[in-house]
This record gives structure tokens, C-alpha cells and sequence, in this order.
């Protein structure tokens, strides 16, 4: 292709990515497709079969001797690139969505408008969920967004900055596209990779701050999210600096997002009254319509404190205001301009679950039972996640005595049934243990409750398989223990037989009462064992 032909360069960097390479390289097929494009990889020192997939698909493959460094290594893509505007995109991401958007920027005057542009980035978590889906479009689990700049106008010789979490300098006017890359580089079924690449990540943000600014906000704040793989007192410091530093520079743009981490940081350390000073200087700083973005965050830091506080109606309106927030959000009525600088932290699936079973408690804990059971009747109880199946069972069992709750176990129990045999390990798990949780709950209930609860099951046709299948089990242990208890029994009577073993057989004996207290063979026993 001749170089004025070349709309768009699109680069990326590999090593190792046999996995995904292809799937990414295919979904850039329908943009190839309708705008002259050239696709560059470089390769960082694959060992599998990455470059042989390459070859297949890209107009140039190019290698280069790892350094540690990720903005070196993207950089010699850049460089080669002859297109008019250079698209970064990585081998564990996907372009499937509709291409016209990028189609029609690159072929219309409006690209002379702007010199760079943000693309949405969905980070999918589930990695059974990832590998079962044929495009990471269909994945519905735990995720985050982020906006990432990843397109811009060759002429101004964009380079990468930064060891890790490397980034391009933007200058405005930028542009944000409307369509999501979607990535499964976080989504790992082997916990051991998980935490290699958390400490490769950990370990090139500590480099970058030693060797150029510790008090680079930026840097702190990515930092802030490999935790886990920090030691304490390290991580401890971390915050501390970080905390000194969002407050000195609440104009930086990334003071929103240090804001948070180190309020969900004193949370998670259970330290409410720092973590909720945080969030009131959160909303007292940052008041400005784009900060309402992170807002969702805040609210659901301090909605968990109050509520572990048992500040329950203060609670109930942080949750009143952090779902008003979501739904803006999810209706795509909220800037999202700070979500340049991190992802947003608590609008997943299981963070508005654990939002919404904080807010029946909350109603249940001031004796609103009838609010309680109202919250509970708009909850789908099909497509709980796994992370509050069991408590929202366990709410619905507590909630089956309160008349005003109107809340029946005979309505749930068929759902429950149903996910302890079908959907992923994890959900059938959650599923059994709240089974296991409601059998031993009903066998500490007075026998008139118990007898309501019963019924309530027997009302349906799983639950009345279910309480057969528990009287047979309770059956076969009742002969297992009375089995037990004879051949006890007939061990005691050897024992007595010989007087120097009187010991071991009161021993016995002793045992065998609390089995079997009402036996009066061995009340006798225990009688005549016992005199002097």
C-alpha cells in the first residue's frame, strides 16, 4: 500500500499470547475491511506460536529485546507506522462491536478536529465466563471500564511514557469514540499467574517512583491497586503518602480517584471514621458534575460504614443517592471524564447486590418490614451472582416470619432448588450452602414454627422431594447412631467384666450417655460405675 492510502496504523505489542492473539487479530477484520489500514506487531520474545499467528494477519512483525520497559517496546510500533492516525490495541482485547463510528471519523472532516482519541475499555473478570463466550461481547459478569487513549493523529509523533501503565500524553481537543474494547487480561482461572502479573505490575510502578517522582499521583494511584500483592507495612506507606499528596493537589486529575482507593483502603481496614472523613472531603472538593462519576464510589464507601455502624437511616439515603447515580450511569447520563485516570470501583453486578441486600437489612434493622419485603420482592432472584445468592436466601429466610414483610419460602424455594443443580460451581455452592444453612435453621425453631416452615417447603414439588430426601438421611443416621450405641453397649460389657478396667469402662459409659441419655441399661451402668 502506498503511504497517502493509509488511513489508520494499528499497533500492538506480544509476547506469549497464542491464547488470544488470533481472536484479536480476526475482530479487526470488518475494519480492514472498510478503511485502508496496516496492522504492525511487535514482538517483545514470544516462545509459543504468536509470531507464526502474526504473520498470518499483520503487514509487519517486528521484534525487540524485552527491557522491562512497556513504552520502549510500543514505541517501535509507533514509529514504523505510515497510517495518517496510529489505533493501539492489545492482544487480549477485542474491536467486535460496530466499526461504522471508527468507519466514519476516519473518512469525514471531523478527524482534522481533534488530535487524539479515547476509546472505552471493559476489563472482564470471570475467566470461566470469558472462555466459554465466542466473543467477549456476550460476557455479563464482574467487570470494569476505563477510558484509555489509544488514538492519535501520526503527525504529532505520539510516544509512550511510562514503564507500566504506559500512557501517550494527551493534548486536546480529544475525541471519545462510542464502543468498547473488550479485555480478559485480568481474568484469570489460575490464581498463581494472577498474582505474577500483579507483581510484575507492582514491582515496574515502585521502579518508576523511585527513579522519577515518589510523589507522582498518577503512579500512586495505579500502585493502589495491586494491594494484594504489597506487603502491609509497604502498602500502609503507600497510602499514607498518597493521602498527603491528593490533599495537597485536589486540582490534579487524578486526586478523585486517590480520593477513593484510600477511602475504600481505611474501610477495608476497618477504620469507618477515616474512611468516611475522606468521602465528606471528597464531596466538599469535588463538586464540579464530572466528579458525580467517582460520586457512585464515595456513596458506597460511606453507605457501608454507616450501615456497620448500625447508622441505619443516614445509610439508607447514601444508598438512596448511590443508586440514583448508577442509574444515571448505566443510562449514560454521567461525564465520563475521570474515568481517563481509573476504573470506577463499585458499579459492578455484586456491588449493587451488596448495596441492595445493605439496604433491605437496613429497613429490617429499623423495623420496616414491609419496606424490607417490598425490596425483596423486586429482586430478580434468578440472576443473582454467586458473591450474594446466600445472603439473599438468608434474607428471605429471616423475612419468612415477619407478616408484614409478606415475604412465603414457598415462593424462593424452587429458585433454590434449581441453582443448587444448575450454573457455575461457584453458584451451585452458594446455592447449597444457604440449602444447608435453612435445614439446620429449621431444626432450631420452636415445633409450631418449624411445622410452618416445613409446610412452606412441602408446598412444592422440589421442596417436597427435598424434605423426603432429608427424613431418609435423618433415618440412616439414626440407624448409624443406634448402631453405634450397640456396639458401645456390648464393648461396655466386655470391659466390666475385668475390675482393673472399671476406668475405662466409666469411660464408656459416660460417652454413651450423651448419646443415648434416655437408655436405662445404661443408666444402670453409669449408676453402678459410679459407687465407690
Amino acid at each position: 500500500m502506498e503511504q497517502e492510502k493509509i488511513s489508520l496504523s494499528i499497533c500492538m505489542i506480544v509476547k506469549n499470547e497464542e491464547r488470544c492473539l488470533e481472536r484479536c487479530l480476526k475482530s479487526l477484520t470488518p475494519l480492514r475491511e472498510q478503511l485502508p489500514c496496516e496492522v504492525i506487531v511487535t514482538d517483545t520474545g514470544s516462545t509459543d506460536k504468536s509470531i507464526k499467528i502474526a504473520e498470518k494477519y499483520a503487514d509487519k512483525v517486528l521484534h525487540f529485546q524485552w527491557c522491562n520497559d512497556f513504552s520502549a517496546a510500543r514505541n517501535v510500533g509507533l514509529e514504523q507506522a505510515r497510517g495518517e492516525w496510529i489505533m493501539v490495541i492489545d492482544a487480549d482485547e477485542e474491536l467486535v462491536e460496530d466499526v461504522s463510528h471508527l468507519v466514519k471519523f476516519f473518512t469525514s472532516e471531523e478527524r482534522f478536529h481533534y488530535r487524539g482519541c479515547f476509546i472505552k475499555k471493559k476489563n472482564c473478570f470471570d475467566a470461566k465466563q470469558c472462555r466459554s463466550c465466542e466473543s467477549l461481547k456476550q460476557y455479563h459478569g464482574e467487570s470494569s471500564e476505563f477510558l484509555d487513549y489509544r488514538v492519535f493523529r501520526s503527525d504529532l509523533h505520539p510516544r509512550y511514557v511510562g514503564m507500566i501503565h504506559e500512557s501517550v500524553p494527551y493534548m486536546e481537543p480529544t475525541y471519545t469514540f462510542d464502543l468498547t474494547l473488550y479485555h480478559d487480561g485480568y481474568a484469570f482461572e489460575d490464581e498463581k499467574k494472577r498474582k505474577e502479573k500483579k507483581y510484575r505490575n507492582a514491582s515496574l510502578l515502585e521502579k518508576t517512583l523511585k527513579e522519577n517522582n515518589l510523589r507522582d499521583l498518577r503512579v500512586l494511584v495505579h500502585l493502589l491497586v495491586e494491594q494484594d500483592v504489597v506487603k502491609k507495612e509497604i502498602f500502609a506507606d503507600i497510602i499514607r503518602v498518597t493521602e498527603e499528596v491528593m490533599y495537597q493537589n485536589v486540582k490534579n486529575m487524578f486526586a478523585p480517584g486517590a480520593f477513593v482507593k484510600v477511602a475504600a483502603y481505611y474501610w477495608g481496614q476497618n477504620e469507618k471514621e477515616k474512611a468516611l472523613k475522606i468521602c465528606k472531603d471528597y464531596l466538599k472538593f469535588f463538586t464540579d458534575k464530572r466528579c458525580q462519576l467517582f460520586e457512585m464510589d464515595i456513596r458506597f464507601i460511606q453507605s457501608a460504614c454507616l450501615f456497620q455502624q448500625k447508622q441505619y437511616n443516614p445509610a439508607l439515603k447514601m444508598i438512596e443517592r448511590y443508586f440514583e447515580l448508577v442509574e444515571k450511569y448505566e443510562k449514560g447520563q454521567l461525564d465520563l471524564f475521570l474515568m481517563r485516570t481509573t476504573s470506577i470501583r463499585y458499579a459492578s453486578i455484586s456491588a449493587k447486590e451488596y448495596m441492595k441486600q445493605m439496604q433491605i437489612r437496613s429497613y429490617m434493622a429499623l423495623k420496616d418490614f414491609k419496606k424490607a419485603g417490598e425490596l425483596l420482592k423486586a429482586v430478580d432472584f434468578e440472576k443473582i451472582t454467586s458473591y450474594q445468592l446466600f445472603n439473599f436466601f438468608v434474607t428471605v429466610i429471616q423475612c419468612n416470619y415477619m407478616r408484614e414483610a409478606n415475604i412465603s419460602l414457598a415462593q424462593y424455594y424452587p429458585i433454590l432448588s434449581k441453582r443448587r443443580k444448575e450454573g457455575t460451581s461457584e453458584q451451585q455452592k452458594a446455592a447449597q450452602d444457604a440449602y444447608n444453612f435453612l435445614q439446620n435453621h429449621i431444626q432450631t425453631l420452636p415445633a409450631n414454627v418449624k411445622k410452618l416452615v416445613i409446610q412452606q417447603i412441602a408446598s412444592t414439588p422440589e421442596g417436597k422431594q427435598d424434605l423426603q430426601k432429608e427424613m431418609e438421611k435423618a433415618q440412616q443416621k439414626n440407624q448409624k447412631i443406634q448402631q453405634l450405641i450397640e456396639n458401645a453397649k456390648e464393648n461396655v460389657k466386655t470391659v466390666m467384666k475385668e475390675p482393673a478396667m472399671k476406668q475405662e469402662a466409666l469411660d464408656l459409659v459416660q460417652r454413651l450417655l450423651k448419646l443415648s441419655p434416655e437408655d436405662k441399661e445404661v443408666q444402670q451402668w453409669m449408676e453402678q460405675l459410679s459407687q465407690k
